[in-house]
């Protein structure tokens, strides 16, 4: 025994097997630095991030009522990055750019601890994602079983939903609609390789009545649709120019079709903004200024009966004809002809409003560019106009989404004339569909493959994934679409 206690190896070894003073106290303080460094401060700075970094620094010397500091604030610390960067060890990686306004409300996506983001709660927002095939058309497992985030992966940086989206465009797209009519029978829709060498003629969608649409392929006879509207886009753009109220005046597409406010499509042509300057709808020569109002049958004949009222009841000074002949009303495009004046004609005031509004809807206005015919019995009960003659104007064909299933973005068009693709100055009626074709199209664009001078296109350029299954105009949202 006391030959092991003086033996300095062995005394070494025993001194190694012995257990370390505080062993115990270092491994419980190294488990609360690692719980304090990476789970309790990073909970904290997500949902205290003044004791970091207070709000007020980043909001300082902006002047703000208490209510709006209090606005800020939230909407700082809700969408600001974790203070110092705490989560960087467990968070998976930065949201991308549309998602961080809520990148410190993880429950917006994450309804469920610990498990992957559900459906429900990326449609919460997307609400009006649609499916890539309608399901009412064809059931595809494939499409219409696959989680979001299967393809839509978070949390790979600020572009990364967007870089991940371009790697499906084209070839990706390709894959399945190069072959579509085998893998489904009976579609309409026709198989697509690339734009310039193997895509079908457009289908554009066209009303066969004002309450159906359907979609016709172009490539055959020109398309066409019903309008009681009688609108000759060669006489308006005449290059000679047509009748006006000061002179001759030469039109072109924008004097009619103005850009909306995304410059994607065009506001709805305006009667009283398009087209009255030239088409007034003066009824009575002797006062010229007076016009009816382009709305319903009862609005003008009542506007009709009561003028003509007043007129009998009261002095109205008339015009005083100018030196170069009387004044009346004139149809666009045709020989001068001076009408009768009303407010002078024989009989009592509705005498003399039923003639002017027989001049007016058969002869002189709406027939113009109106379907207009006379109808039996009285008008709408109520009004002034009601004892007059009755006349029903034909309905005009709703305006409606031409390529529903494709985009189109005029504003990046607008260096190109509108006869380049509409070829507007050669339609002599209103029911020409003017739509271009595909010819026009591949005048500027190519498909996968550059070449010089025209634009590389691949099928995101003007098709959508997730594009709803009907896509219409408000105008015609009470249209149904049909299949041909």
């Amino acid at each position: 025994m006391q030959t092991r206690n003086n033996d300095k190896l062995q005394q070494e070894i025993d001194a190694l097997q012995r257990p370390l003073i505080g062993r115990r106290f270092m491994s419980w303080l190294l488990f609360v630095l690692v719980l304090l460094g990476a789970l309790v401060l990073p909970v904290t700075a997500s949902v205290w991030p003044a004791l970091f970094q207070p709000v007020e620094q980043q909001t300082a010397g902006l002047r703000k009522t208490p209510e709006q500091a209090q606005v800020l604030n939230t909407a700082y610390m809700r969408a600001s990055p974790t203070a110092l960067g705490l989560d960087a060890q467990w968070t998976p990686g930065p949201l991308s750019s549309a998602h961080q306004p809520f990148g410190l409300d993880c429950k917006s996506c994450h309804s469920k601890p610990f498990q992957p983001v559900q459906d429900r709660d990326c449609l919460a927002c997307h609400r009006d994602i649609g499916n890539h095939v309608a399901t009412k058309i064809a059931a595809m497992p494939a499409l219409h079983e696959t989680r979001c985030a299967t393809c839509h992966r978070d949390h790979q940086g600020a572009e990364g939903l967007v870089s991940q989206n371009r790697r499906y465009i084209g070839s990706g797209c390709a894959s399945c609609h190069g072959d579509l009519e085998s893998k489904l029978p009976g579609t309409q829709v026709g198989n697509v390789k690339d734009f310039a060498k193997a895509h079908p003629q457009f289908r554009v969608q066209v009303a066969v009545s004002n309450t159906t649409l359907v979609r016709l392929r172009q490539g055959g006879a020109p398309l066409s649709q019903p309008n009681t509207l009688k609108f000759p886009h060669d006489l308006h753009l005449a290059k000679a120019g047509i009748a006006g109220p000061d002179g001759k005046t030469r039109l072109d597409c924008s004097s009619c079709h103005k850009p909306n406010a995304s410059g994607v499509g065009f506001e709805p042509v305006k009667m009283a903004r398009d087209c009255q300057s030239c088409h007034a709808l003066a009824f009575e020569p002797a006062l010229s200024q007076r016009q009816v109002p382009h709305g319903s049958v009862p609005e003008v004949l009542s506007t009709l009966r009561e003028f003509y009222g007043y007129v009998n009841s009261s002095k109205v000074p008339l015009d005083t004809p100018p030196a170069n002949g009387p004044v009346f009303t004139v149809r666009p495009g045709m020989p001068a002809s001076a009408p009768a004046s009303f407010v002078q004609g024989p009989g009592d005031a509705r005498a003399r409003a039923a003639a002017a509004a027989t001049e007016l809807f058969e002869k002189t206005s709406c027939v113009v560019c109106h379907v207009v015919s006379r109808v039996p019995g009285p008008g709408k009960a109520g009004t002034p106009g009601a004892d007059l003659p009755q006349w029903k104007i034909a309905p005009v064909t709703p305006p409606h989404a031409w390529l529903p299933k494709a985009s189109f973005d005029h504003a990046s068009h607008k260096q190109t004339p509108c006869g380049d693709c509409h070829l507007a100055a050669k339609s002599s009626k209103s029911s020409d569909v003017l739509m271009p074709t595909i010819k026009e199209c591949r005048d500027c664009h190519v498909g996968s493959e550059p070449v010089v001078g025209k634009v590389k296109s691949d099928c995101a350029m003007c098709h959508g994934y997730h594009m709803p299954d009907l896509h219409t105009a408000p105008a015609a949202a009470h249209m149904k679409s049909v299949k041909p």
